[in-house]
């Protein structure tokens, strides 16, 4: 996994409780251990997310069940 990757999941994953009272049942963009994006909309989220660069963020829904982080890397389109 990218180190860029790896990073911001750990950060997803050290945060979760504080993430999941701040934004709760949205989905949130991660850059550089940065919520940089955040909406309860998964469309408006993926047009934001089009104009990152691949491989430099990772997309997360912030719900209470356990879930995978989405990374998207530069193989990717939308």
């Amino acid at each position: 996994m990218d180190s860029n990757l790896d990073m911001n999941y750990e950060y997803f994953k050290n945060n979760k409780n504080k993430l999941l009272k701040q934004f709760p049942e949205e989905y949130v963009v991660i850059v550089d251990e940065k919520v940089v994006f955040h909406s309860k909309d998964r469309e408006t989220t993926i047009k934001f997310v089009k104009t990152l660069e691949a491989g430099t963020y990772i997309l997360q829904k912030c719900e209470t069940e356990e879930n995978n982080v989405q990374m998207f890397h530069t193989r990717v389109s939308f």
